[in-house]
């Protein structure tokens, strides 16, 4: 049997007030289906889209203004990037991120976005539908499962700060430069670039080249096009002037880190 097309659902929607509408943005094709095909199996679950790119994500979002989309991303800049587009075209829309990454800085962020639920991968089918239902049923509360150190760590105001000539720096080696071709292209000695990298490792508490890249882009110190400071911090497009804990950002919002009780999804805080 061949498998369902759910690149473009956009035909006739059932707006009925028990049907949630869902919106499936994953880059992966067999995952996306999956996850599909194990929603659109569920009676009060409709699936209007299953698209692997931000461009899709954005067309069908802002055409059909699901009630929620299901997300994640190959990178964490990616994901939030994809939060960020989707909210301006559909800010009604409730957002869930799915996936493996769960850094304290991308936990913030996503948080500074106002998702609805930011959930890790290890979760059973049942969990994520619970997820979705609770999500449509409470859209007052966040759900969240994710591990307790990741959790503590976002709602501290500690980030990562690199100075421009290190940011400078980590971009040309996530290019695969070495410590020469990097002196070059900057015009700075190689001792120079050797001593501001043992300061960026120290910073990001990394042991390698390849560590301190994956450490840099998973707290989203590198990846991003959107402007920056000359410290190296992401300012992110509607977070307000990214000042002050996720806690306190998020009572001003009216939400609390919270599992509704009446919700089947079996996690609080940690998995």
């Amino acid at each position: 049997m061949p498998a369902r097309d759910y690149t473009v659902h956009m035909g006739a929607i059932n707006m009925g007030n028990n049907v949630i509408t869902v919106l499936v943005v994953e880059n992966q094709t067999l995952l996306r289906e999956a996850l599909c095909d194990v929603l659109a199996a569920q009676p009060d679950i409709e699936i209007i889209g299953g698209v692997p790119n931000d461009e899709g994500a954005v067309h069908v979002a802002a055409e059909t203004r699901p009630e929620v989309v299901l997300l994640d991303g190959a990178e964490p800049h990616e994901i939030i990037t994809r939060v960020a587009a989707l909210r301006r075209v559909s800010p009604e829309s409730h957002c869930i991120v799915l996936t493996s990454f769960h850094h304290p800085e991308l936990i913030k962020h996503a948080l500074r976005l106002h998702v609805s639920g930011f959930l890790t991968k290890s979760l059973t089918r049942e969990e994520v539908i619970s997820a979705i239902r609770s999500v449509s049923s409470h859209p007052d509360q966040i759900l969240l499962s994710v591990p307790k150190e990741s959790l503590a760590a976002a709602r501290q105001d500690v980030e990562v700060h690199l100075s421009s000539r290190e940011l400078q720096i980590m971009e040309n080696v996530a290019q695969g430069l070495s410590n020469g071709q990097i002196a070059s292209r900057l015009d700075i000695t190689e001792a120079t670039v050797k001593r501001h990298l043992r300061n960026i490792f120290d910073k990001l508490g990394a042991v390698s080249r390849i560590d301190a890249v994956n450490k840099a882009k998973s707290m989203l110190v590198l990846g991003f096009s959107a402007s920056r400071n000359g410290m190296g911090r992401m300012k992110g497009k509607g977070d307000g002037a990214g000042q002050g804990n996720v806690r306190g950002r998020m009572r001003a919002n009216g939400h609390e880190y919270v599992v509704p009780h009446r919700a089947a999804l079996r996690v609080t805080v940690g998995s």
